[in-house]
């Protein structure tokens, strides 16, 4: 009774599991031809997916073009070799292999085993930047697990250090950006101002990899071409800019500024020393940037915007075209120049210790005699001084829209000594500021557009982006007569006994006109004098007096001018043959 009863009980239990298994199955086998027959796109699709690699495609960065239409900044094709440290089976045996191949340096593997060790381990690790294709297609047929290689451009400055400053240059942005582990951008100068302009559209590759990820081929149908950065055209002339950057090369430190009277482009416009943005990317790219970023003479520096000077003598042409604008001088009259001129309790001096005896103001200009303008500058006050300073451009900011970290320098007067001095203005502040010393600090490109709106009668604006409009420049309103008698002395500047008579230069008939000028860095002590030191040749570079000159030409029908600045070279003399240089190139031009 009892088995028959646990008999008929395990019949039902087993027919039951057996209709449960059989509905299971059933179901699976249902959902499994469902997923066959209907779901098969959905899920091959996301199978796909998970074979796919996609690889952003940087685009070429637009060019840094000259007036000419050259490339002064240009992308070139490169092919980088990288690694990914967690794909490397032996990560050490790897570096081995490429230093061998590549021929690294020590300091070179080092330096990848250290980036290794500050990375993520999935992050790239770059090995060389320009690889020759022989030895890339070495690499690449060791089939090496972890090494990579990536067609990309590299940054190529074609003036190298000639206006460094003024383009700029690229490198890493501060932070990481996804699928981009070589991305730059702008750092300094044009190449920052211009980022987005130049910067262009990535685009993307998708590739196929296998199970073990190594790309296996490439989905054409869902690229994306990359898009081409845009152009920026500068006003630059290129051999103007080289012979004015290796003009200033001579001397240890300085700045010049052409440009183009006409239209206000700036045509030449460089600092030294200098730096070549090409070597940032060499292996020895760190220890440069450090050199640089040591040197006392600041070559990072544009020092055509960024560096104040006195403008020491240049200053007599604001001078001169003042007072004769006010009437407080006439073309013939002449003032005596013993030497030294006492006024109160104090005696000026002119550079000339001899003096220059009676000289009307084209003399003056000549000789740059200090007394005459000494005495000039008291007849007419600082404030008419400071008046005709601004309407010749001083003061003025023009690079603002472009380029960065431009001065706009100082213009004193009695409100100002009382606001940053503290103490209030003295006949003697105006005494000298009549030779451009004192308070008074002005750059080079502002010393460069006095030049020209004091030889145009033009409110003459610069521009260093090319631009095929021609610009109005409004009148300044000064009496042409009183021009033609400052631009008289300007010419005698350069011919026989002037202050820069070894610097006159005659490209087919046409001459230069201009102004010396030193500014002083400090003076004398009386314990050096006892000591023996008596010259500004005999103190220390860094202690000595900076040149200056301003010109312009042709002297008939002035086109073009310039100004230059020489740190510490104690005599006007280099500054004068370094704006010779440059403008008899420009006049080649034509």
């Amino acid at each position: 009774m009892i088995d028959t009863e646990v008999s008929r009980t395990f019949d039902r239990r087993s027919a039951l599991f057996l209709t449960a298994g059989a509905f299971l199955t059933s179901a699976l086998i249902i959902r499994m031809l469902h997923m066959q027959l209907f779901n098969y796109r959905e899920y091959t699709k996301k199978s796909e997916s998970n074979s796919f690699r996609i690889q952003i495609d940087m685009p070429e960065r637009g060019k840094i073009l000259s007036a000419s239409g050259r490339p002064i900044s240009r992308d070139a094709p490169i092919y980088r070799i990288y690694l990914i440290p967690e794909e490397a089976r032996d990560i050490d045996g790897l570096i081995n292999i490429v230093a061998k191949d590549l021929n690294l340096s020590k300091k070179k593997v080092d330096k990848i085993y250290a980036k290794i060790k500050k990375q993520m381990k999935f992050q790239p690790v770059l090995i060389s930047e320009n690889t020759d294709w022989n030895v890339l297609a070495r690499l690449q047929a060791k089939n090496l697990a972890g090494l990579h290689v990536e067609s990309g451009f590299a940054r190529v400055y074609e003036m190298g250090p000639a206006g460094a400053q003024i383009f700029g240059y690229v490198g890493e942005p501060a932070h990481a950006v996804a699928n981009t582990p070589f991305l730059t951008i702008g750092v300094t100068g044009l190449e920052k101002r211009f980022e987005e302009e130049m910067k262009g559209t990535a685009g993307q590759t998708v590739m196929i990899t296998n199970a073990v990820g190594r790309v296996t081929g490439e989905d054409k149908s869902q690229f994306i071409p990359p898009i081409v950065g845009q152009n920026i055209q500068t006003t630059i002339h290129d051999s103007a800019q080289r012979a004015l950057y290796d003009a200033l090369t001579q001397h240890r430190a300085g700045c010049g500024v052409a440009l183009d009277i006409e239209t206000g482009n700036i045509l030449a416009m460089a600092s030294t020393p200098s730096f070549d943005p090409n070597m940032f990317s060499s292996d020895d790219g760190e220890e440069y940037i450090d050199t640089l970023r040591q040197d006392y003479a600041k070559p990072f520096m544009n020092k055509a915007i960024e560096g104040l000077y006195p403008p020491g003598s240049t200053f007599k042409i604001v001078v001169a075209l003042a007072a004769l604008e006010a009437g407080a001088i006439t073309e013939k009259e002449k003032i005596f120049c013993p030497g030294h001129w006492d006024y109160g309790d104090r005696r000026y001096h002119c550079w000339e210790d001899k003096g220059h005896g009676w000289v009307d103001l084209a003399g003056a200009l000549k000789h740059s005699c200090d007394i005459y303008f000494y005495q000039v500058a008291l007849r007419i006050g600082i404030d008419a001084i400071k008046e005709m300073a601004i309407k010749l451009g001083l003061t003025q900011k023009y690079m603002d829209d472009v380029l960065s970290r431009e001065m706009a320098g100082v213009m004193p007067d009695r409100y100002w000594k009382e606001k940053n001095i503290g103490s209030r203005w003295v006949h003697g502040d105006t005494v000298i500021s009549g030779i451009g010393q004192g308070f008074i600090l002005t750059n080079c490109l502002q010393l460069a557009i006095m030049t020209a709106r004091a030889v145009s009668n033009k409110k003459v604006v610069p521009r260093l982006i090319y631009d095929k409009k021609r610009p109005v420049f409004q009148s300044l309103g000064l009496q042409n007569k009183n021009m033609k008698i400052v631009m008289s002395g300007l010419e005698q500047v350069l011919k026989t006994g002037g202050t820069a008579a070894g610097s006159a230069i005659n490209v087919d008939g046409a001459r230069m006109g201009g102004k010396t000028g030193t500014s002083q860095v400090r003076s004398i002590s009386k314990k050096e004098r006892q000591s023996g030191v008596l010259t500004n040749e005999q103190l220390k570079w860094n202690m000595r007096n900076h040149g200056l000159f301003v010109g312009y030409a042709p002297t008939n029908k002035p086109k073009y001018a310039v100004c230059v600045v020489t740190e510490h070279s104690g005599t006007s003399g280099p500054a004068a043959r370094t704006a010779a240089a440059v403008m008899r190139e420009l006049l080649k031009k034509g």
